[in-house]
């Protein structure tokens, strides 16, 4: 079969694997969809993602569904013909952090397509693919591939929702309209949140935005954001979302929100940035931190099924897996695309 490995950074290569058999516990995916992240992108341009380095070859790739093609003798929850989504997380449930319910922080996590734990773990950009038959959700009818590569970006949306205690009824501001940006979005908006604006200085995902389910965005970049932030949500936001990564955008998020406000990051920041830290005394807002996901995963699959989450729409480049680091750089093009999915 064939799969794309990362040697390095921008070193991604075609290899002929053998095609993987299921162990006792696990399932053999064929991959029908696979999904293109800010992480994926990071560890091609850079070999690393934070603190996360790559250190030998490996396979990106963590949004991916498929078809089950083979199954372990002990996995009775699945059959063979299955369509199927995968949690990419694979926690130990022993940490402290698992025992508590937080299973994202778990200090001995492994994630399919990531560089976190030693050995890699191989993801998604491959044919096929052995994963324990425990991460496997089954995609209803109504939920095609391509949707199903999307519940993992949407739960990671989900959880910095969770974080802020919900938004149902109040005011939103989300920095950064990428393709996080934009998952928050749809999230937010299907759990009620009141009016929601976005903030990005790339046209095309401020044009994106409007066109899904933003009520307002704003360009950064402008000298007059600040005074048409301030006018259209009077006193501030509620809550906050950075999806960027941006010092910048965080700083705008905290002199943007509310006294008494939350304000979640989920970008990943670089290790010496500042934050204008008397704002958020003087405000009294939370600032907290939101990493991957935890307990929301079959909640999004279940809203998308339900018809309450729409999200096809993210979609807006697809290429074959042949293709991938086309793909790869088309995904990095600021206002090009929103998500890229590959196929084999």
């Amino acid at each position: 079969m064939n799969a794309w490995v990362l040697h390095g950074a921008r070193d991604l290569r075609m290899e002929n694997r053998p095609q993987p058999s299921a162990g006792p516990l696990s399932v053999v995916v064929r991959v029908a969809r696979a999904g293109i992240c800010g992480s994926d992108i990071h560890y091609y341009e850079d070999g690393r993602v934070g603190d996360f380095l790559l250190k030998t070859p490996f396979v990106l790739c963590h949004e991916f569904a498929g078809e089950v093609v083979d199954r372990g003798a002990e996995v009775s929850t699945l059959s063979v013909g299955d369509r199927v989504v995968v949690d990419p997380t694979i926690p130990c449930r022993l940490c402290p952090a698992c025992r508590r319910g937080r299973s994202n922080l778990c200090s001995n996590m492994r994630v399919f397509g990531s560089a976190a734990s030693v050995p890699h773990l191989d993801g998604g950009f491959q044919e096929y693919l052995a994963v324990p038959g425990s991460c496997c959700h089954r995609l209803p009818e109504s939920v095609d591939d391509a949707v199903g590569a999307l519940v993992e970006p949407l739960a990671v949306a989900a959880h910095a929702i969770t974080r802020a205690g919900g938004v149902a009824g109040v005011r939103v501001l989300i920095t950064g309209a990428g393709a996080i940006g934009q998952a928050v979005l749809t999230v937010a908006r299907a759990m009620g949140a009141a009016r929601i604006a976005v903030s990005d200085p790339v046209p095309f995902a401020r044009s994106f935005a409007l066109e899904h389910g933003a009520d307002r965005a704003f360009d950064p970049s402008s000298p007059a954001a600040p005074a048409e932030m301030a006018a259209w949500a009077p006193g501030g936001f509620d809550v906050g979302f950075e999806a960027s990564g941006s010092p910048r955008a965080l700083r705008q998020a905290i002199e943007s929100c509310a006294r008494g406000a939350m304000i979640v990051q989920i970008g990943t920041l670089p290790a010496d940035c500042s934050l204008p830290a008397n704002l958020v005394m003087s405000r009294e807002l939370s600032l907290l931190g939101s990493f991957r996901f935890a307990n929301v995963f079959e909640k999004v699959l279940d809203l998308i099924a339900g018809g309450r989450i729409s999200a096809g729409h993210l979609v807006t480049n697809v290429f074959p897996l042949a293709e991938l680091p086309s793909a790869v750089e088309t995904a990095a093009l600021k206002g090009k695309a929103i998500k890229v999915q590959v196929r084999p």
